[in-house]
Order: C-alpha cells, then sequence, then structure tokens
C-alpha cells in the first residue's frame, strides 16, 4: 500500500470531491492489498487511442465502498474545482466539473464519469477532457482513464474489453 499516496488523495479540496479525484490517478481512498498501473495503447484504433489501466485488490468490503463514495462523490462534484494537495507530487493538476454518464454493465457494478483536467493554483495551460470508467468484479477494481485535447476522450475498446474479460 502506497501511503504517501492516500495521504496525498485525503488532502485534496473540496473534502467531498476526494473520490473523484483519485479515481483519475487510478487509485482510491481505501487502503489496497495489491495493485498495478499502465498505459497502453489501442491496436485497431488507426489514431492510437490509449488508456491508462489500474488494477486494485481490496477487502471485498473496501471495494463496494470505494464504488459507493465515488458514485456519491460525483453527485456533489458537478461544479467543483477539485484541487490537490500542494505536496502532492502533480500538485499543479486539479479536474473541475465531473460529469456522471450512463454505461453498460460491467462486472459487479460500474461507473464512469468525464471531467476537465486544468492547471490551478494560478497556473495557466489547456483544459483537457478526460473519460473514466471504474468497474469493480468481486474485490478487483479496474479504473480506465483517457484523456485527449483534441477529440472527445474515450476508452479503447479493445483495451476495455480484454481487461475486463481476465477480471471475469
Amino acid at each position: 500500500m502506497d501511503d504517501d499516496r492516500l495521504t496525498a488523495y485525503r488532502a485534496v479540496a473540496p473534502a467531498s470531491c476526494r473520490p473523484v479525484y483519485a479515481a483519475v490517478q487510478l487509485g482510491s481512498l481505501r487502503p489496497f492489498t495489491a495493485q498495478v498501473t499502465q498505459d497502453v495503447v489501442s491496436k485497431t484504433d488507426d489514431l492510437a487511442q490509449h488508456a491508462s489501466v489500474g488494477l486494485a485488490s481490496y477487502t471485498r468490503a473496501d471495494a463496494r465502498a470505494v464504488m459507493t463514495e465515488l458514485r456519491t462523490a460525483l453527485t456533489k462534484c458537478t461544479t467543483a474545482e477539485i484541487r490537490p494537495s500542494a505536496a502532492h507530487p502533480d500538485g499543479g493538476l486539479g479536474y473541475s466539473n465531473p460529469r456522471s454518464r450512463s454505461v453498460p454493465r460491467y462486472g459487479d457494478e460500474a461507473l464512469a464519469f468525464d471531467a476537465t483536467q486544468v492547471v490551478v493554483d494560478g497556473g495557466t495551460g489547456p483544459e483537457i477532457p478526460l473519460t473514466v470508467l471504474v468497474v469493480r468484479q468481486g474485490s478487483t477494481i479496474a479504473t480506465f482513464f483517457s484523456l485527449n485535447p483534441i477529440q472527445p476522450p474515450t476508452i479503447p475498446e479493445d483495451i476495455r474489453d480484454a481487461q475486463l474479460k481476465k477480471l471475469t
């Protein structure tokens, strides 16, 4: 378990949006027993779309709590600018206006949202659209993240389907 990341996520403001920030970072506010992350490029997409994929194992109760906390946060943070802790290594990047979107049934439960990556703390820079898909299968959480400054971001189907197939 990476205690530094958990501490950084717990310092995000506003507090009600901490689960959203953690999800975009492929994490959660709960301690995990194992975690792996990887950037993957689609093999079937002509534009070489990519996604970052995170897998984390929890107790079954904590995995369910991750989904509940994220679902609740998304209802409270639709107009928020989510700011990281100054101590976080990526302290200049935050997220604004997360919006839940419908998602087909994947795993035991799934949710998805779109947001915008922003530079915070007086910085200037592009606002980049992003999308996140979070799927719970048993005690494992799979998180998929993609951003794209040119066109609406998507999670490539081949990446999503290959990973979810491994979880079933």
